[in-house]
């Protein structure tokens, strides 16, 4: 008899196991549908539950090259370039056109720079929080020099004892003592120092800040220009870019008088249909006055032409000449220097809308490889060249200034099967916006956001202002869109993306699948590797952050209802449940309450937060008026309680 049972609940168990699946389809549909008729989705979406979790067409990405950050000998002749993507320098005989030497490191290398006399190379290594100088004829790694977190660009003063570093995501800057090893100073630079350039005669330096810094959605965004003293350094001025974002590069007149700045201009203030009019974002070159931190904003659009995601610049050897490598459009704008500064002093602040201006200074284009990053004068006086990372064709490009022909030497062989990479290539080409004004990476810096927010006229001009959201680790997060109505990333970036934002032909099916295929292939932002930290030891924050964030009851025991629990909406691994919820954050413009669940993994560079980018730090997501405990129960949480909980989420 017992056997018989038991066999009998062995028979049943399948028919049990699929009643059950069958009821929770049922309600995941009925769930569905709410979202479908909220506008949160398509109820047959059957993707947002099942959707695709790696890179159509099979691909994945090797290893690639990457170049960036340039840097060369006195006399020209050789030419240093830093890998990241195999975590490598290459060294480049000028002349010969050729790869001399390949270092393999132990780190990401984002910097380069020379120390004066040619013996020694500085590294920063953006992964490891140090720098590393080298001999610059073998590459052994002679010292080790902690800095900040994800150091990028690197200079040395005139005389080869100092060396200031950009500390992007600690966004400071080091001053390091080459000889001791240690660090003299560091101070704020902005959000996300990037580069570090000293001027000719070394009396300042300039650090220029890639990303916007933190403000309310409705003020002007502005980027930073730190200026400090190149002997001392100490700090000199905080220069304010107003409306830009997205500067990669800087570069002192020959005098040292003036800080030339490629930036993007941008305009979320106003509504997206300024897309039609070349008015969403343009590409500027800020004029900075060293003595007194006044800037001029001079276009380096042109009617009709844009010149997205400008980077690196380089000026000639008699300064006369500056070079400015456009990422999006694959071209390098040569610029009269004394025109542009000439310009600039008749400038009084309209000029940044007359792009018919750039005639006046814009001499030609010279087109290079795909997404050129940095620019470098080498060769000699007589017969000087422009080096040019092309950094998605894995190469570097040594133009003849005087022939205009390019010579290229490929770090890497090509890979046309490559899905991901092609991805890469659409992903950072303006090729598919209106008048080639902007690229996907305009907005997303290495796959993740510019924190600014915009104003999408299909929903009506002024309705439903939304914060860019990282893309980072989006892979098996569908559906997308703070509103969650596109169930996949070909409906999110294929006809829907041209009709709302590009304004002009979408990508091809084949160029769609190689773009989606890039984005699944970005890994999640790390996460902060000083979460719960202090003094290099363990606080216990992270642990009881983990209790506050998973916790059922109160504090005094009172169950917590499951809408009211962190871990509800955000569980591992991905923490969210990809559907939509109302945690009362509907403001005055918005048609609904409903908001995507977004997934927390690195939300600690993630800022600002919520839909509409009103909080501008973690704990403002609580603490904010009228807030209580619609996003979650936290009104027993004290001061300190709530600070683990911050901690515990930054370490995510």
């Amino acid at each position: 008899m017992k056997r018989r049972r038991l066999w009998l609940l062995i028979a049943l168990a399948p028919v049990a196991i699929l009643l059950v699946v069958a009821i929770v389809h049922v309600l995941a549909v009925d769930e569905m549908k709410e979202m479908a008729a909220a506008g949160q989705g398509d109820s047959g979406a059957c993707t947002v539950c099942h959707g695709p979790k790696g890179p159509p067409g099979g691909g994945a990405m090797g290893a690639h090259p990457a170049p960036w950050a340039l840097a060369a000998d006195d006399a020209g002749e050789t030419l240093f370039v830093a890998t990241p993507g195999t975590r490598e320098i290459a060294r480049i005989d000028v002349a010969g056109a050729a790869r001399s030497a390949t270092w393999k490191l132990d780190g990401l290398v984002r910097g380069l720079d020379l120390a004066p006399g040619g013996r020694r190379l500085a590294a920063s290594f953006a992964d490891r929080g140090e720098v590393a100088l080298l001999a610059a004829d073998t590459g052994r790694v002679e010292m080790r020099m902690p800095v900040g977190r994800s150091p990028a660009g690197v200079a040395f003063d005139t005389s080869g004892k100092r060396l200031f570093v950009a500390n992007m995501a600690s966004q400071d800057v080091s001053v390091l003592d080459v000889e001791s090893g240690k660090e003299l100073r560091r101070l704020p630079a902005g959000r996300e120092p990037f580069v570090v350039r000293l001027a000719p005669d070394g009396r300042t330096v300039g650090v220029v800040s890639r990303r916007s810094e933190l403000t309310r959605p409705e003020a002007l965004p502005y980027s930073l220009v730190t200026l400090l003293d190149g002997i001392t350094g100490e700090l000199r001025h905080i220069v304010r870019l107003n409306s830009c974002h997205m500067a990669e590069g800087g570069a002192f007149t020959y005098d040292g008088a003036h800080f030339l700045v490629p930036a993007i201009l941008v305009r979320n203030r106003l509504p997206i249909v300024q897309v039609a009019r070349g008015w969403v974002m343009s590409a500027v070159l800020a004029v900075v006055a060293v003595d007194t931190g006044d800037v001029k904003l001079m276009p380096l659009t042109e009617p009709g032409e844009g010149f997205p995601d400008p980077s690196g610049i380089t000026l000639s050897a008699d300064g006369h000449t500056a070079y400015v490598a456009s990422g999006g459009r694959d071209r390098i704008a040569v610029i009269d220097v004394e025109a542009l500064l000439a310009t600039a002093r008749e400038a009084d602040g309209s000029q940044v809308q007359r792009l018919s201006w750039t005639r006046r200074y814009l001499r030609e284009m010279i087109d290079v490889g795909a997404n050129p990053r940095e620019v470098l004068l080498v060769g000699t006086r007589e017969a000087p060249r422009l080096a040019v990372s092309e950094r998605l064709q894995d190469s570097v490009a040594l133009v003849d200034l005087e022939t205009q022909v390019l010579r290229r030497v490929a770090l890497a062989p090509e890979s046309p099967k490559d899905v991901v990479q092609h991805g890469a290539r659409n992903f950072h080409s303006a090729r598919y916006a209106f008048q080639k004004a902007f690229s996907c990476r305009s907005c997303h810096p290495d796959g993740h956001t510019d924190g600014l927010t915009y104003d999408f006229d299909i929903d009506g001009v002024g309705k439903n202002i939304l914060l860019n959201r990282s893309l980072q680790g989006v892979a098996g997060t569908a559906p997308f869109k703070w509103s969650g109505l596109n169930p996949t990333l070909q409906r999110q970036c294929g006809p829907r993306f041209a009709m709302v934002l590009t304004r002009a032909d979408p990508m091809s099916e084949t160029e769609l699948n190689q773009l989606v295929a890039y984005l699944h292939s970005l890994q999640k932002p790390p996460a902060d590797p000083n979460a719960g930290l202090l003094g290099g030891g363990s606080t216990g924050a992270l642990e009881r952050g983990k209790r506050l964030f998973e916790r059922s009851t109160t504090k005094n025991g009172t169950l917590i209802p499951p809408s009211g629990r962190c871990i509800t909406c955000h569980p591992p691994p991905l923490f969210t449940t990809r559907l939509a919820a109302d945690v009362g954050s509907k403001g005055p413009r918005d048609k609904s309450g409903l908001f995507d669940i977004p997934h927390l993994t690195g939300v600690g560079s993630k800022a600002p937060y919520m839909h509409d980018g009103r909080a501008l730090t973690l704990e403002e997501i609580w603490t904010a008026p009228d807030v209580g405990d619609k996003h979650g129960f936290v009104s027993d949480l004290n001061k300190a309680d709530l600070n683990d909980l911050i901690e515990y989420m930054k370490g995510l």
